[in-house]
């Protein structure tokens, strides 16, 4: 679907994503992905690239919101077919070059200590961090790209503002699968870092927001996400 005119974004059935996670097609002069799916799904991506008129030579750039499995999946095939420059937060980047292991679930420590023998379920194959990004980064496509470093599902977990499509690009930060909510508390790193993290983003101007998981919001975005905040707030009074 497209998101705005500009934005074009691959998912499955109620936006729970073809791809594990929402993929996300910037059209510029080139494209930028951001976010690469689950393993194996590079084929998905680079068909959509050609249905609209592109070729898989016109990827540019990948953008990683954070360094999950279902985030950077498919990274790795992405790169290779395409020679795109790939952008992460210095926080995440060593799990998506393979400096670090994948960590698995981050909460409770049983499970976390319970699971880690089974890391090769989560395991993705590395790919180099072209160009580290971090809080106030402007990028150029589409009018400019803001970067906002919005840490709590992982440490180095960032967030897409992009003004002159009225649109947030927010990952894991929430979700919106049948209605706004938090990610998943089992692979969440700091539950207190994400709810400043989604008061922060209250505080922006924007319409729409689009997320990792989940439909977009195309109405009246900015009103859902503070009433949002506004709640968390109460209930986690961070």
């Amino acid at each position: 679907m497209f998101v705005t005119r500009n934005v074009y974004q691959l998912s499955g059935m109620r936006g729970f994503g073809i791809s594990g996670a929402n993929v996300f097609l910037l059209l510029d002069d080139s494209i930028t992905v951001v976010d690469a799916g689950l393993r194996g799904r590079s084929a998905n991506i680079l068909n959509q690239v050609r249905r609209l008129g592109y070729k898989p030579s016109d990827v540019a750039h990948i953008i990683l919101t954070h360094h999950h499995a279902d985030h950077i999946g498919s990274l790795a095939e992405l790169k290779k077919a395409t020679g795109a420059k790939v952008m992460a937060h210095p926080t995440d980047a060593p799990y998506i070059d393979g400096t670090l292991p994948q960590p698995g679930p981050a909460r409770p420590k049983w499970l976390s200590k319970m699971a880690s023998p089974f890391g090769r379920m989560w395991a993705t194959i590395p790919a180099k961090v072209d160009k580290l990004i971090d809080d106030s980064e402007e990028l150029p496509m589409l009018g400019g790209i803001k970067i906002l470093h919005t840490p709590g599902h992982t440490l180095g977990s960032i967030s897409l503002l992009l003004p002159q499509e009225k649109l947030v690009i927010v990952g894991d930060l929430l979700t919106h699968r049948f209605r706004l909510s938090m990610p998943s508390r089992l692979f969440t790193v700091d539950i207190g870092q994400e709810v400043k993290s989604v008061k922060r983003l209250a505080g922006l101007d924007f319409n729409i927001i689009a997320f990792g998981h989940g439909r977009p919001i195309r109405r009246e975005a900015r009103d859902a996400v503070t009433g949002f905040a506004q709640r968390l707030e109460t209930k986690h009074k961070v």
